[in-house]
């Protein structure tokens, strides 16, 4: 069985260097990430917005770590799933 590792950071700024490496390398060896529609829909920006990319090399890093995970979106008013390796679930079904 596989572990779950719960993230959440809350930030009411740009974060500083030191905590955007911490938070990439925390995600860097998740292979799949689990999300609802709103935080999925917040993400999406990580594949579909190059500008963010360019900022830096950090933004760089996260957001090819971003692009290259599992998504696996529990959803039941999401049409589809706008990036790669993103799988949509009506339901959540702790055996899958």
């Amino acid at each position: 069985m596989a572990r779950l590792i719960y993230v959440t950071n809350v930030s009411w700024s740009t974060p500083s260097d030191e905590v955007f490496t911490f938070i990439t390398d925390l995600v860097r060896p998740v292979g799949t990430y689990l999300y609802g529609r709103r935080l999925y829909e917040t993400m999406v920006v990580w594949e579909t917005d190059p500008a963010l990319a360019a900022q830096s090399e950090l933004r760089a890093d996260f957001a090819n770590v971003w692009r290259t995970a599992d998504k696996i979106v529990d959803s039941t008013t999401l049409q589809a799933g706008s990036t790669t390796n993103t799988r949509l679930e009506r339901r959540f079904d702790p055996e899958t």
